[in-house]
């Protein structure tokens, strides 16, 4: 009986074994179909951008348009999904934080069932330059940014060793939230710093100096009435391509989506820790409101009051009494 139990239990075994063999073999399957579709098939190969002059693309002072691929002010205007994946709208922008022009590109998310793969294509040819994905057997979030065309380097943004500091952070709900290192090919260039708390941003800093050389921040969630925009902002001498904060925004917004909007405050907004015990209201505008019901009550009293008194007033004499209930009569 014990020889059965145990015969049973290892055929029981070898068959789940076999099943996740095959679940896990088709997910790869279907992972590198889809991979290979977004890239390859949508036109991300060097042969395609031979000689591209990339539009909606500025220059700076690391290198040409075609360097940056991006502008160097943009907006991040979140779409309405369709069902083969989410967008988000790059729009360029001004020192004004408003829009510029119409959309040059857009970064699409791309579903496969082991990672997501982002791409970028431009409004102009509906061309893809750019695409990124997730590394695996990382420790930590970990995201390769890649361009099309085989030029330029390859861009790395991770944790790495920044990994248990920042669940530290996120235990001890500390302002600045997580923090990423930013590769070019295999060199060190800079950091990402995310600020979880109050206003929802990504500041980029240079290594060796620490200076500020690009940063973003959630502007807004009610663009277009329901929509998410980001405002993403490089300076001119910044030393990394204007993509690589695009592209790490945009992780960030498509993260920030599904929170509570109640956690998430845009720029220019209360936060909820600074509202006070009388705050428990609704804290939106109402003084047009307020001043409407003010009217509409005040109102009728004071043309009552106004008809009272002069109906009470004295009339003056003017001489000619015949004349003036005539008048009067007239009016009625």
């Amino acid at each position: 009986m014990k020889d059965k139990v145990k015969k049973g239990c290892r055929s029981c075994g070898y068959a789940l074994g076999a099943v996740f063999l095959v679940v896990f073999a088709i997910a790869w399957i279907v992972q590198g179909a889809m991979f290979y579709f977004v890239t390859n098939v949508s036109g991300c190969n060097a042969k395609d951008l031979e000689g591209y002059h990339y539009p909606g693309a500025e220059a700076s002072e690391a290198g040409p348009a075609s360097y940056n691929l991006m502008p160097e002010i943009s907006l991040l205007a979140e779409r309405e999904p369709m069902w083969y994946g989410s967008a988000f709208d790059v729009i360029p922008s001004n020192e004004a934080s408003n829009v510029a022009s119409a959309p040059v590109g857009t970064w699409w998310q791309n579903w496969g069932p082991i990672f997501y793969t982002y791409t970028y294509e431009d409004v102009a040819n509906s061309q893809t330059t750019l695409y990124m994905r997730r590394k695996l057997l990382r420790i930590g979030q970990c995201h390769v940014i890649e361009r099309c065309d085989g030029k330029g380097p390859t861009v790395t943004f991770t944790e790495g060793s920044k990994y248990f500091a920042n669940r530290l952070r996120k235990l001890f709900k500390m302002n600045q939230g997580f923090s990423y290192k930013i590769y070019l090919d295999d060199e060190y260039v800079g950091v990402a710093e995310e600020t979880q708390h109050g206003f929802q941003s990504l500041t980029f800093r240079e290594k060796t100096t620490g200076e500020s050389i690009a940063s973003s921040v959630l502007k807004e969630r009610h663009f277009h009435g329901k929509y998410d925009l980001w405002l993403v902002n490089n300076d001119d001498k910044d030393t990394i391509p204007y993509y690589v904060s695009s592209a790490a925004t945009l992780l960030f917004a498509f993260h920030t989506i599904n929170e509570d909007t109640r956690k998430v405050v845009p720029q220019g907004l209360k936060t909820p820790d600074h509202d006070s015990s009388s705050d428990n209201k609704d804290s939106s505008p109402k003084f047009l409101a307020e001043s409407s019901e003010f009217l509409a009550e005040k109102q009728p009293e004071a043309i009552e009051a106004e008809a009272k008194e002069e109906a009470e007033a004295p009339v003056e004499a003017t001489g000619e009494p015949a004349k003036e209930e005539a008048e009067m009569e007239r009016r009625v």
